[in-house]
């Protein structure tokens, strides 16, 4: 009998072996683009954006989200009450005689204000609603109201602040309406994605590693400084609003001009800048945040400052900038004051990333592919550092938005270059600091053909 068990003991190690160099190491086999992202997801505790997103090209989508996100209608977590019906060779998802709810899924990985239409038909007059609520369950963050015509067509709901988190965009739809597609568009946001993008046959190295969790733990303001920082004070700004702040501001001399300070009314002041190259930048500022500050750069990307802060220098925001004029607005809450504001270009070699993160305390590895045990190692990283940031978050400042001449940005629209004629303001006349047209982000990662995997 033992000698029966030794045999067999030796015959199951024999067949380990064997195994090994077929399937590899667990432990040390590459990651690939495709598992490293969805690791990632998971790290930012975003498990149910993993599994309800089915292809790597939705997984990249959610990291690199620049472009509008776009649900067919049978792309439901949820349905309720509907059928689903072609119309010209599109899935539809119809109400019968009573009501219907149908629910997507939306993951959001960078913080800011995201709108919502809906492709749909019904009866005019009568309306369709939605809510935006967690996916977890818990109270709508957003109401919206869709008034459809007889015809399918786009139909703009509104827009909504929204932190990292999974969502549902939750619909009901009256009896003889029909909805064909849900659209989901961002802001600006500063996508994390590897150099070059995410691919679906790459294999994550320790470069992709670095650079794609600075951006997720938001701390590119880490970088090393490329060059001498452009510097401004309140001074620079032009008051645009209440009446009384920019009454006040004629007769401000001395320190009280170089430092906008708002009061009970609040404060909304803009500045221009130029960037002589394109790159990496971080916006940081000496403020107090008093009741709360809106930051808010080419009419797009937009950062909160949350009240109850202390007062210094705080980083604001980093992004990457094409060269030339910029805009940058801001809304200041009761009590709130901004001195200076330093925009600081950066070394954003993926070297630099890689660098700056065995500074910040995780070492990614030797040059080359990054093996299992040191991505586990690098989720556990990020989870730690991003609860730290998701923590500090406090939603949308709720502010007064005072009145501004400050063209907006809608975000994934069509825009020219960024030398290209200024835009003028609703009803003509010059724009302020002659505004060029704003200049579109980079193309995100491509997730097709060869993204569905």
């Amino acid at each position: 009998m033992w000698g029966r068990l030794k045999t067999l003991v030796l015959a199951a190690v024999v067949a380990s072996a064997a195994l090994v160099p077929l399937f590899g190491d667990p432990r040390s086999t590459p990651v690939t683009h495709p598992l490293w992202a969805r690791m990632l997801l998971r790290s930012l505790d975003m498990t149910d954006a993993v599994r309800t997103s089915t292809q790597a090209s939705q997984v990249f989508e959610v990291l690199a989200w620049r472009d509008s996100l776009s649900y067919s209608a049978d792309r439901y977590l949820r349905a309720e009450g509907a059928v689903v019906r072609e119309e010209g060779g599109q899935p539809v998802l119809a109400a019968q005689a009573g009501p219907a709810e149908v629910s997507y899924a939306v993951a959001v990985a960078q913080a800011g204000d995201y709108r919502l239409r809906a492709r749909l038909s019904g009866q005019p007059g009568t309306p369709a609603t939605a809510e935006v609520l967690p996916i977890a369950g818990g109270t709508a963050i957003r109401a919206f109201t869709f008034l459809p015509a007889a015809e399918m067509g786009w139909v703009f709901g509104g827009s909504t602040h929204l932190d990292p988190g999974t969502y549902l965009a939750q619909f009901l739809l009256p009896p003889g309406s029909a909805l064909s597609q849900v659209e989901i568009a961002p802001p600006c946001v500063n996508s994390i994605e590897p150099p070059g993008g995410w691919t679906p046959t790459a294999v994550t190295t320790s470069q992709d590693l670095a650079v794609t969790v600075l951006k997720a733990i938001d701390v590119e303001h880490e970088l090393p400084p490329a060059a001498t920082p452009i510097e401004m004070t309140g001074d620079q700004f032009q008051v645009e609003a209440p009446e009384q702040a920019v009454e006040d501001r004629t007769k401000a001399t001395g320190l009280d001009a170089m430092t906008l300070r708002a009061t009970r009314s609040g404060l909304r002041a803009i500045v221009a800048f130029d960037l002589p190259e394109a790159g990496v930048y971080s916006v940081s500022a000496f403020v107090s945040p008093g009741a709360g500050q809106r930051w808010l750069v080419d009419g797009c990307r937009k950062a909160p400052v949350c009240p109850g802060l202390t007062t210094g220098w705080r980083p604001i925001m980093s992004q990457t900038f094409a060269a030339g004029r910029h805009t940058l607005v801001l809304t200041l809450g009761d009590g709130a004051s901004v001195e200076r504001v330093r925009i600081e270009k950066k070394k954003s070699e993926p070297a630099d990333y890689v660098a700056t993160l065995k500074r910040l305390g995780f070492d990614p590895g030797p040059d080359g592919p990054v093996a299992r045990s040191r991505a586990l190692d690098a989720i556990g990283f990020v989870r730690e550092q991003r609860r730290n940031l998701v923590a500090s978050l406090c939603g949308d400042v709720p502010l007064e938005e005072l009145p501004t001449a400050l063209p907006t940005q809608v975000a994934g629209a069509a825009t020219g270059p960024a030398t290209g004629p200024a835009t003028r303001p609703p009803g003509g006349g010059e724009p302020p600091f002659g505004l060029p047209i704003l200049p579109p982000q980079p193309p995100a990662s491509g997730t097709s053909p060869g993204g569905g995997v």
